[in-house]
């Protein structure tokens, strides 16, 4: 084979190598942002935020826009249908949720929210004004209104591959 006459005097770079380095950093600080909010304490002590499981089968259930069945709960939480039986019965005895039986399958039971759930589930949404002031204080409405723009992309984009991935390995 013959060489090519022409030899470059300059290495190669990757294409795009400014926007990988600026891209990872920049998600890199969202992970490390949302692992704070995760550990983050109010002035009082408590969190903000909730993350518990208890919070965590009450959005679901919100999510599902009705009652979802022990099975519907366990597929949107990936846990099992006994795991997620489980939590439901323990949220009724709080009662933060009813159970009912569906009309024309007398052996599957939905959950339903609540006053109390709703409530529980509302109250979680929103953190003490001091604290929230004190942590977003300078920040312009238009700004966080554009730094949540981009964080809903993201996220609605990995949804979106998560689910893809799912009915790809259920075509399977």
């Amino acid at each position: 084979m013959a060489q090519s006459a022409v030899t470059r005097t300059t290495p190669r770079r990757p294409l795009f190598r400014a926007f990988h380095v600026e891209a990872t950093a920049f998600l890199c600080e969202i992970i490390n942002a949302a692992e704070r909010l995760r550990e983050a304490r109010a002035f009082d002590g408590s969190t903000p935020f909730r993350f518990d499981r208890q919070h965590e089968l009450l959005a679901t259930i919100e999510r599902c826009g009705g009652a979802p069945t022990f099975s519907d709960l366990g597929r949107r939480l990936r846990i099992s249908r006994q795991a997620a039986r489980k939590l439901a019965l323990a949220a009724e005895k709080r009662g933060v949720v009813e159970l009912f039986t569906v009309h024309d399958d007398r052996r599957a039971i939905q959950v339903a929210l609540t006053p109390v759930g709703r409530r529980a589930l509302d109250g979680a949404r929103m953190p003490q004004f001091a604290w929230l002031f004190t942590l977003l204080g300078g920040l312009e409405p238009h700004v966080m209104r554009e730094t949540g723009r981009v964080l809903r992309v993201i996220r609605q984009r990995l949804e979106r591959d998560a689910r893809e991935r799912r009915n790809a390995r259920s075509a399977r």
